[in-house]
Parts: C-alpha cells; sequence; structure tokens
C-alpha cells in the first residue's frame, strides 16, 4: 500500500488504502470517522501511524531521489543530543520547562517534511 498523491484529503491514508482494496475511497473515510469516534481516538491514532510509515506514491516515477545520506547522520545526532540533554536537563526553558517534547516534535516534522518533498 501506498498513499496515495492523487486521491487525498489529509494524507492519502484513506485513499491508498482504498486502491489496495479496489474500494471507493470515501467509504474507507467513512469508516475510519466511524471507528475513530467509536474507539474514542484509537483509529485516529492508526491513521497517524499510517501516515507516519506508509511510503506515499510519486507523481513522477521518473523524479524519485533519496534523502541525501548526511542529512539522515544530521538528523540522528540532533535526535541523540536532544535525547541525551533530556537526561542531562540541559534542555530547560527560563521557567524551567523541558523543551524536548517541542524539538523532538520540530524533528519529527522536518523528517515528515522531507519525506513529502522526496519526490
Amino acid at each position: 500500500m501506498l498513499l496515495s498523491f492523487t486521491d487525498r484529503v489529509l494524507g492519502g491514508v484513506c485513499g491508498g488504502l482504498a486502491s489496495a482494496l479496489r474500494v471507493d475511497a470515501w467509504i474507507i473515510r467513512a469508516l475510519f470517522a466511524v471507528l475513530a469516534l467509536a474507539s474514542l481516538g484509537g483509529f485516529g491514532v492508526l491513521y497517524l501511524i499510517l501516515w507516519w510509515i506508509t511510503p506515499q506514491e510519486l507523481p513522477a516515477a521518473s523524479r524519485q531521489r533519496g534523502v541525501p545520506v548526511a542529512l539522515v547522520f544530521l538528523m540522528m545526532g540532533f535526535t541523540a543530543v536532544l535525547w541525551i540533554g533530556r537526561d542531562q536537563s540541559w534542555l530547560r526553558a527560563a521557567s524551567g520547562e523541558s523543551l524536548y517534547l517541542p524539538l523532538l516534535v520540530f524533528v519529527m516534522a522536518v523528517v515528515f517534511f522531507l519525506r513529502q518533498i522526496r519526490a
């Protein structure tokens, strides 16, 4: 399954799943919405996880490029520094609050952005 590039409303998970199952994407979207409400957000979390781990179909296969290896190592190093900084209490704001979570979300957003523009 690939995230749909052409049939997407949010992340393309339902469009990609519908394409793989050969059903209408709106049926899958409605099913996800009902199940997300019934499970008190459990299927919403599943949607986010699928959005994160599933590769996206490319608009033009000839334009496929990977993320540079140096950038991958830079992101891994930054994440490691965040982890160590959290344990050593380096990442504290002036008010004493931890900056670990906001910085980790920033790293995840950069990785997500790079995955989206890799085509």
